[in-house]
């Protein structure tokens, strides 16, 4: 059964539609089904040789994601580009580019950017785009995109003006003591929490209507930012993005113990230094150049015995989103 073009789908009658949407249902599932399969290698690891970033070209080649092996459902990493003297416009989710080779120009709904090597680029959800590439040398970046087929995640916290009871007090939100809750208080304890959290969660949709687009190089100096955590691109910065955010992350020398953590969907890449990660028990070198998948939901931490610091870009899901697993209807 072929699909109808967009002014002859409006036509059908709805036994029509639902028949065409179950036959390309089904077909989307099959491929689902597929990519879940490859996910149960647990790749975690890409080194710099695979990867080949310098070397990279305009035509699109996959670093990260499930057809790869990685168990990562809500994005995925590539390099693309743009040949000398081309362009294309299109849709998709939630994307960041990090320029890598060249400069063109990207056009996101009304506005228009130059870019270079070193900026940072923001593309929203559904929005028409296109990148342009008006010298002879390819424009070449690196992305990170929202996985085809998933769901942007919007913030619909609950909140009231006042809570409708008092929430029971614990000595600490262990799972010890909240263990020891009846099913109501925990509710309620529940509840009180998520308040706050939407309180939070309010505001940063508030910031996301400054709806910003681009990072200058000059504005990211990843090289010379101290230890710690430096956002580029996330909501509190004014960024109109809910599936994952970026950020540059300084592992000093001599880092003997990490502090492990657990999240949502990540993959690093590795723009200086060497250092360890470990992923559920899994000890893993890492160096310049690599690329590090951490699976949501895995105990992760990073050491640096070294004396130099280590340095990594991270795409992120946004901390309160749900990792989004694919549940396709196929026949038995």
């Amino acid at each position: 059964m072929t699909t109808p073009k967009p002014e002859e789908l409006a036509e059908l009658t709805p036994e029509e539609l639902w028949a065409h949407y179950m036959e390309k249902q089904i077909a989307f599932g099959k491929a689902s089904r597929a990519l879940e399969n490859r996910r149960k290698a647990g790749r975690l690891h890409v080194t710099a040789a695979e990867a080949d970033i310098e070397n990279a070209g305009p035509d699109q080649r996959m670093i990260v994601g499930p057809e790869m092996g990685f168990n990562i459902h809500n994005l995925h990493i590539f390099t693309s580009g743009r040949a000398g003297e081309s362009e294309r416009y299109h849709t998709h989710g939630d994307a960041l580019k990090y320029y890598i080779k060249g400069g063109g120009q990207e056009l996101i709904g009304e506005d228009r950017f130059d870019v270079k090597v070193g900026d940072f680029c923001h593309v929203p959800a559904n929005i028409w785009h296109g990148t342009e590439n008006p010298n002879p040398e390819p424009l070449v970046f690196l992305a990170a995109q929202q996985f085809p087929g998933t769901y942007r995640q919007v913030a619909t916290p609950f909140m009231h003006l006042v809570a409708p009871q008092k929430p029971p007090e614990v000595k600490d939100l262990s799972e010890e003591e909240l263990g020891k809750l009846e099913p109501w208080p925990l509710y309620l304890r529940y509840l009180a929490e998520q308040m706050d959290f939407g309180r939070v969660a309010m505001e940063l949709q508030k910031r996301r209507e400054q709806k910003r687009l681009l990072v200058k190089a000059e504005d990211a100096p990843l090289m010379t930012w101290g230890p710690g955590r430096h956002h580029i691109i996330s909501p509190e910065l004014g960024f109109d993005i809910y599936s994952f955010q970026l950020f540059m992350e300084h592992v000093p020398g001599k880092t003997e113990q990490g502090e492990p953590w657990t999240s949502g969907d990540a993959v690093r890449y590795y723009i200086d230094g060497q250092g360890t990660e470990v992923v559920d028990g899994q000890a893993i070198k890492v160096t310049a150049g690599d690329f590090m998948c951490v699976p949501a939901g895995a105990v992760h931490e990073t050491l640096n015995p070294h004396d130099e610091p280590l340095r990594f870009i991270s795409w992120q899901q946004i901390p309160g989103t749900f990792m989004q697993i694919a549940t396709p209807v196929t026949p038995a």
